[in-house]
This record gives structure tokens, sequence and C-alpha cells, in this order.
């Protein structure tokens, strides 16, 4: 069996992310399943054009636009070589509809990213967005959340499968204490669409009532510079840029609560780290934080700043509450396996590459019968 992934970044590429790590992970399950995985992405800086990696063979052509066009000229060229195409669509697929046997792969719709993206120039994407999605309707899809499987729902999407994220297997580290203060912390990449100026917000908005709060703030991006000038004026808000996995969960420990304050999200896997390391999370009530938060169990869901700010003080303030939030959170996190993803992610592939060996094989004995 010869599986290819379309993808415009992997987990090489600096600018990757947890979309990265979910594709690599479910690759390397069919690798390790016995299939021959090909990761067709862009070229970056430093990346070289070909290479093997946990038993995927990752191709690099072309920049992150570019390389929509390179890679289904390579699966148009090899469509027979190929017993199934997934594309993974990011704003942008790879037009592979066109191909007799694919899927999609879609974490999220981006909808109004494109205007926190692009401001006024988002509209056209925004509108075009739609048309594109679908294209693929008529193809199987795989999704992370309920809220995204709506959306394909809603463009007529019928074959839709969820495959949620994994954690992987954490060092046998001692457990972090948590800090002597209430300590808030954000996650993510440093850009628009995460709303990072929302966590200072919310955190603002607590330290005014504790004032030995902090925050820190985890992640590099193109808005770092507009947020520690905005940071400037507040007390104990750190920024701790791009860390290692260890520090990344040794920080998460010894927090108190997670901030995650984005647009929308395919579904959270910072959600689901900070669980794992009895930290719950405050986050907004949208596409794939509804899913990654089990609201009132291992996080609040809330509208807004002032809502966040609120709900963080009430958690902050009631220990009961809060010590069986953590432990929820634990409990919660460790659910999430990628023996099980893979598992599952194997089931869903096996049964899209059976459809189409069916439905080839139906339109050949009709053939035959003509």
């Amino acid at each position: 069996m010869r599986v290819l992934v379309l993808n415009r970044r992997d987990i090489a590429n600096p600018f990757g992310g947890g979309a990265e790590v979910y594709t690599h992970e479910l690759c390397k399950a069919l690798a390790t399943a016995g299939y021959d995985v090909t990761y067709f992405t862009s070229r970056f800086r430093g990346g070289v054009s070909e290479e093997r990696v946990d038993g995927v063979r990752y191709l690099r052509r072309g920049n992150e636009l570019t390389v929509h066009l390179h890679g289904f000229l390579h699966a148009w060229k090899h469509r027979r070589a190929y017993t199934l195409v997934i594309d993974e669509y990011n704003g942008l697929g790879f037009f592979a509809f066109m191909l007799p046997r694919s899927m999609i792969l879609i974490h999220q719709l981006y909808g109004r990213f494109w205007f926190r993206e692009l401001g006024v120039l988002g509209a056209l994407p925004y509108l075009v967005e739609p048309l594109l999605v679908r294209a693929y309707r008529k193809r199987p899809a795989m999704t992370l959340s309920e809220s995204t499987r709506g959306d394909l729902k809603g463009f007529g999407f019928r074959d839709v499968h969820i495959v949620m994220v994994g954690l992987a297997p954490r060092p046998d580290l001692p457990a972090a204490p948590k800090e002597e203060r209430p300590t808030l912390v954000f996650l993510g990449r440093l850009r628009s669409t995460k709303r990072p100026e929302d966590a200072i917000a919310i955190f603002e908005r607590v330290q005014r009532e504790l004032p030995d709060a902090q925050l820190w703030m985890i992640g590099r991006g193109p808005e770092e510079a507009k947020l520690r000038k905005r940071a400037a004026r507040l007390q104990n808000v750190v920024f701790h840029g791009w860390v290692d996995e260890e520090r990344k969960f040794e920080l998460l420990a010894r927090a108190h609560l997670t901030l995650v304050p984005g647009v929308r999200e395919g579904f959270g896997i910072n959600v689901i780290e900070a669980a794992h390391e009895g930290t719950p999370a405050v986050g907004y009530r949208v596409h794939g934080l509804r899913d990654s938060i089990r609201d009132g169990t291992t996080g609040v869901l809330v509208d807004g700043p002032d809502e966040g700010a609120r709900a963080a003080l009430r958690l902050l303030r009631d220990r009961a509450a809060y010590d069986a939030m953590v432990e929820a959170s634990r409990a919660y996190a460790r659910t999430f396996r990628w023996s099980e993803r893979a598992r599952e992610f194997r089931e869903v592939v096996e049964g899209v590459i059976a459809h189409y060996d069916a439905r080839e094989a139906g339109s050949a004995r009709r053939a035959i019968r003509k």
C-alpha cells in the first residue's frame, strides 16, 4: 500500500506546529503498519530535499505557496502508483479532488482567520474558501473535532471521520510543584489568530485583584514586539520565547492556569499538554476549544477578557474547585494516546481504500457486462 500525504509544512519546518506533529505521528503509524508513506511538503532554509524520518519518506519542493502546484503535479504524475492520496487542507489544498483516489484532512476552516491575518484583504479568501472546500465534498474527509465535522457537513460532506490528537510519552521526571504565587501561562505562536494580546488583557484584570500574580508567555511570532511593548507597563510578565519540550512541560506544570483565547482551533493540543501537567484552561468559546476543554470540568469556556479574568479569579480563590479541576484535567489528558489515534487513523485509511477498491471493482464489472 502506497500513501501520499500532501501538506505545506512538516515537523522539521521552523514554522511547523501542532498540525505538523499530528500529521507526522499518523504517517509514522502507517509506516509502522507496513505502508509505504511519502510526505510531500515545502522546502525551507536548511532543509534537505529528501530524507526518511521514522520510516516516512519526506519530499520537499517549492515554497509554502508553490508547493501546492508541485504537490498536485507529483500526485497526478504518479496517480496510479499511490493507493491513496491524503490532501491536508490549510487555507488552501492541493486540489486532490481531481485525483481518482483521494481524501481530505482538514484541521479547521479558516473563516474569520483571514480578517485577523490580512485585514480587509482577507475578504477575498474568506469568500473563496467555502468554494474550494466544497470542491472536496464528494471525497472522504477526516478532521479533529465535532466542531469542524459540523462545518463540513454544512458544506455537503457525507463521509467525515474524526481522529483527535494524542500526546507523546513524557520523560519520567519529578512533578514540578505549582508556583507559590498565582501564575497564568500562554503557550502558542505569537500571531494575531491566537490572540495573545487577550491573554495579556485577562492577566491585567487578574493582577488588579491579585497584585503578585504573574504571566508567562511561551512562544515566538510576528506579534512579539507589539506584545512586549504592551506588557512593559505591567509587572511580572515574562516572555520565555521558544523552549524545548522538557522546559515547556515544566513551565506548564508550575503554572496554575493556561489561557487559550484563540479565534478558533483545530482542536487545541496545547490544552491537552497543559491538562497533562494538571493545569486547567481558561479558553474562548470557539471552534476546537469547545471540543478540547470540558467546560466546568477541565477548564472554563468564556467570551472575552472580562469573563476570562472572572473565571480565572474564581478558580484561583476556590482551592477545592481548583484541585478537583486539576485532577480531572490529568485524568482527561491520559486518554489522549498516540497509540489509540494510530489505530483510529489506520481504520479510516483502510476503510477509504476499501471504498475505492469496491468502487473500481464495480466499475470493472459493469464494463465487462457492456
